[in-house]
């Protein structure tokens, strides 16, 4: 009786050091937002001026924005100069703070191609997230983007 005691204590011991190390594996691993893409549409008019992606979302974590230029419709524009934005409502201009973490003057992004955009909106307290773009010629571009992305393997990080 004693032994049968000691094996039933021994496997609950067990069963509580399992479960908690299944705790802290599944609290160590990565998680990502569940975040939608949204299709965008927005014309540069060349030079310095600055398209919005408009309406901004809401940034729900410190994930990076998804962002992917599919096309432009001036075939000379293969790139846009793109910057994260952080604001405190749903309608960016200008006066949205420039988030991009550690480039101050934006990214490249090559049209085509999909990115992960190292941001820092949700650490400098801002709500809501969008992109503003600038490209050297005037051009419409179409695209998907989310401001909290879902980790996709193959998508470019800047």
């Amino acid at each position: 009786m004693t032994m049968s005691f000691k094996k039933s204590r021994l496997f609950k011991l067990f069963a509580v050091v399992a479960l908690v190390a299944i705790m802290a594996i599944g609290a160590a691993l990565p998680s990502y937002a569940s975040s939608t893409d949204t299709t965008f549409y927005f014309t540069t008019a060349g030079g310095s001026g600055e398209a919005f992606i408009n309406p901004a979302r809401a940034k729900e974590n410190t994930s990076s924005i998804y962002c992917w230029i599919q096309s432009s419709t001036n075939s000379s524009v293969k790139t846009a100069r793109v910057n994260a934005r952080g604001g405190r409502s749903q309608t960016p201009d200008t006066t949205w703070s420039i988030c991009n973490s550690s480039l101050s003057n934006g990214r490249t992004m090559q049209v085509g191609t999909s990115y992960f955009i190292y941001n820092n909106v949700k650490e400098a307290g801002y709500k809501y997230a969008t992109l503003s773009f600038s490209s050297t010629w005037s051009s419409t571009f179409h695209g998907l983007w989310s401001p909290d992305s879902v980790y996709q393997s193959g998508v470019a990080q800047i």
